[in-house]
């Protein structure tokens, strides 16, 4: 290994250590209430695939938006905050995790939200 390789690694290193922090950092606004800023597309090619740590995290700011708003009236507002995208992704992941009563939750959501476009 030359000093090139040993430079390229820790370069490529920080820059990953970057990139989590930057997804930390998103995952924390997300739990302060704050809306997805990307949608899933653009979130796979910053961060790639998200990590079931990282759906968790996400399924969980999702709830907690949805619980703060406190009105059924609000739903589509919180779909649209996270877009559709990432609320069936997040449905599948929680189907995947067997977290049947989330997903109860979530799939009255996107159904609540597909009446909406409907009535609009």
């Amino acid at each position: 290994m030359n000093d090139d390789d040993f430079n390229d690694d820790a370069a490529s290193n920080y820059m990953n250590h970057l990139r989590d922090m930057e997804k930390e950092m998103m995952k924390i606004d997300l739990s302060r209430g704050g809306a997805m800023p990307l949608d899933l597309n653009e979130y796979m090619e910053i961060f790639g695939e998200p990590s079931d740590l990282d759906l968790y995290d996400i399924t969980q700011a999702y709830i907690k938006l949805y619980m703060k708003q406190g009105e059924d009236d609000y739903i589509p507002f919180v779909v649209d905050a996270y877009g559709k995208g990432w609320v069936e992704y997040l449905l599948k992941y929680n189907e995947r995790v067997e977290e049947y009563e989330l997903c109860a939750i979530i799939k009255d959501h996107l159904d609540i939200y597909e009446e909406e476009l409907k009535l609009s």
